[in-house]
């Protein structure tokens, strides 16, 4: 039986991205004529064919692999047969513990048919160096993928997988999202369902309830695209965080997201969040599927807490008081034992903070009653309406310390035009110098000196350009805000709807002096949606 199990051969044919433009000669077709040819050259027995198609060989958790390691294990193999040792793995720590360890241990012979390493003629000396090479082959492979990857992220091209629910990938270029019109509606709806004041529990219980698909069951059943995490007899099973992914996805403003994580290197595929901060983010690059006034607003809502208080009061201002020390919300309190019944604010901080002695304290309270925010929001609001302020008078109170488009028009003119004569002038002495018209000497010093300005100007162009944007931009801010202050005209009551349409956030500052001697004094500061803050 053992001298039987010497013949009987293992065929291992592995093929994946690693393989970079050897893919066609290393296909899996390819590598298993060639290994059933050996065998039968050679009068060994096959016991099996291991495949494993589009797996790296990074990883050795391969389906394939380890089935063939079992068998092993077992004792129903003897040789193992591959193209080459790159098939085995591009891995050399773990190539070496399988070459070296584990196949002499279950007296396993490895035979590379190109490489030449047959194990039963004894080391190899060779094999070492190749298994590094192999390595190195598929670190550098991986290097140019994440460089191309980011390089057409930045053009805002799609380079995920699986477009998220609403989309499809264009059959046209695969780069491309075009809206995928029968998710699209659903997407919309949850959107307005979260702005109509729905918490993530309702929405995902209110899909449940419907036998709305999940977007990861849905995607497979139309587009064939299958998740890591696929359960076909839970298709409804909608929860919280699937919904709060949905809404928090800026893809469907039309704006393509990239570089959002990443995998920790070529070796370890573990994903790892990037910071907001450096994601790749080109706007408007597809359709939208919801406009930016609506992902906003939802945006603000995500991050409120929205748990009803102990007395049942209704807080309209919930999540739009801010401290002006900490920036932390603050924090509402009810009172049931004072005149107050309204309750009042204070610094979330300064709250969590109390067992602290008052040495200690992280922030001060910054107490301030309901009663005045809303008196002192509903005086602004009506303030602001009355004066019946239009767009050009808005805009000179925004642009009060700002340069003038005509200004800003006329620098990056200038900017232009003389990144125009320095271009040509860097192109005459590259000339000259090509042509010997001018020493190396002369034309190293004059191109550094030309290339430094020309980086210069060419910086200073694209601040100007930025504050033009800028401009555009506020122009376009004032007339949303405009258009959201005219729906509430008039009002007589603050709402809530109201609150989140037209304030960002309400600051509030330290109390000074003192309320019974009458000198008690605190600013309150209003910074309204799309303009920011503004004195009236």
């Amino acid at each position: 039986m053992a001298k039987q199990r010497e013949f009987m051969a293992a065929i291992y044919c592995r093929l994946s991205r690693d393989d970079g433009g050897d893919a066609e000669s290393n296909s899996i077709g390819n590598q298993r004529d060639q290994l059933v040819k050996y065998a039968s050259e050679h009068d060994f027995i096959i016991y099996s064919e291991y495949v494993d198609d589009g797996i790296s060989g990074t990883t050795f958790e391969r389906d394939g692999f380890k089935r063939m390691i079992a068998d092993i294990e077992e004792g129903k193999i003897g040789v193992v047969l591959c193209k080459d040792l790159s098939r085995l793995g591009r891995n050399n720590a773990l190539v070496a513990y399988y070459t070296e360890l584990f196949l002499p241990d279950h007296d396993v012979r490895l035979i590379c048919v190109n490489d030449a390493i047959d194990t039963f003629h004894g080391e190899n000396e060779i094999m070492a160096f190749k298994s590094v090479i192999n390595e190195y082959y598929a670190r550098d492979i991986s290097k140019k993928i994440r460089s191309s990857r980011k390089v057409l992220a930045e053009k805002g091209y799609f380079v995920s997988g699986c477009p998220p629910l609403g989309y499809a990938k264009s059959p046209d270029d695969i780069h491309k999202l075009i809206v995928d019109e029968e998710a699209a509606v659903l997407v919309r709806r949850i959107f307005q369902m979260k702005a109509d004041g729905m918490g993530d529990w309702q929405i995902a219980k209110t899909l449940c309830r419907e036998n709305v698909l999940l977007p990861s069951v849905y995607k497979f059943r139309k587009f064939g695209y299958k998740p890591s995490i696929y359960n076909e007899e839970r298709p409804y099973n909608w929860h919280p965080s699937t919904v709060r992914g949905l809404l928090e996805n800026r893809l469907y403003t039309g704006d393509m997201v990239s570089h959002r994580r990443y995998v920790k290197s070529f070796k370890n595929k573990k994903m790892v969040a990037v910071p907001e901060s450096e994601w790749i983010i080109v706007e408007s690059t597809h359709e939208a599927i919801v406009d930016r006034e609506l992902f906003d607003k939802v945006q603000k809502l995500l991050k409120i807490k929205t748990r009803e208080n102990k007395t049942h009061t209704v807080n309209i201002f919930v999540g739009l008081l801010k401290c002006a020390d900490c920036g932390q919300n603050l924090k509402f309190q009810t009172h049931t034992h004072t005149q107050n019944k309204a309750g009042r604010f204070m610094c979330n901080t300064y709250a969590h903070s109390y067992n602290h002695s008052a040495g200690n304290r992280l922030c001060s309270m910054h107490h301030i009653s309901y009663q005045t925010v809303y008196d002192m929001t509903l005086s602004k609001l009506k303030c602001l309406i009355s004066k019946n302020i239009t767009k050009e008078d808005l805009l000179k109170r925004l642009n009060e310390h700002k340069a003038t488009d005509n200004t800003l028009q006329k620098k990056a003119s200038k900017l232009k035009k003389r990144d125009r004569e320095l271009q040509t002038i860097i192109e005459r002495i590259v000339e000259q110098n090509a042509l010997g018209e001018i020493t190396k000497e002369s034309f190293s010093r004059m191109y550094v000196r030309y290339i430094t300005e020309q980086e210069s100007v060419l910086s200073d162009l694209r601040k100007v350009e930025s504050e033009l944007a800028a401009e555009v931009n506020s122009k376009v801010n004032v007339d949303k805000f405009l258009s959201t202050v005219s729906k509430y005209t008039p009002f007589t009551e603050l709402t809530r709807e109201l609150l989140l349409d037209l304030i960002e956030k309400i600051v509030v500052h330290e109390a000074t002096g003192n309320h019974h001697q009458g000198t008690r004094r605190q600013t309150v500061e209003f910074h309204f949606r799309f303009i920011g803050k503004l004195d009236i």
